[in-house]
């Protein structure tokens, strides 16, 4: 006669150590490749720069493991902030960092007594416009002909959508 005996156990839970850090003019060989994967038309590395040396502009990164998966700018502008750019390295897409990411923002923001999130994002960036109707963001405006450089026909220019988000 055999008995069966049940064991439960736990699933493994492995922590992940991810921090939140202001961006670095040391940071940009960590950044700008990941700026090159996600969009057809890139920042330069100039343009990256000037804006992490820009003193009011808040530029943070979320690593893993002190390995930046991703990066954050934005403007603060009295009682607004503008995000300037958000990006993930492609490996840790759909895995939440984004959210991540910006939810550490908005707390910063609040902190600093800002109210409201603007961003401007490409018509033809669906993935990008889901992300940030997921996260409570309106359509507010559309401007036409925003974008010099359209991804899918180059020779015409793109309308950009201007969402905002207020807390």
């Amino acid at each position: 006669m055999s008995s069966g005996i049940t064991t439960k156990t736990k699933p493994t839970i492995k922590l992940i150590s991810i921090s939140y850090n202001r961006l670095s003019r040391n940071d940009i060989d960590s950044i700008v490749p990941i700026e090159q994967q996600n969009s057809h038309n890139p920042w330069s590395k100039n343009q990256l720069i000037e804006s992490i040396l820009n003193p009011t502009n808040l530029c943070y990164s979320i690593s893993i493991k002190n390995q930046i998966i991703g990066f954050l700018m934005a403007m603060p502008a009295l009682d607004t902030a503008d995000i300037l750019n958000i990006s993930i390295n492609k490996a840790f897409q759909g895995k939440g960092y984004g959210n991540k990411l910006l939810h550490y923002l908005i707390k910063e923001l609040k902190d600093r007594m800002i109210s409201q999130l603007i961003l401007e994002v490409r018509v033809s960036n669906q993935a990008a416009i889901a992300f940030y109707l997921k996260h409570g963001f309106e359509e507010i405006s559309l401007r036409k002909n925003y974008y010099m450089n359209n991804s899918k026909h180059p020779n015409q220019k793109e309308d950009g959508i201007i969402m905002r988000l207020k807390f």
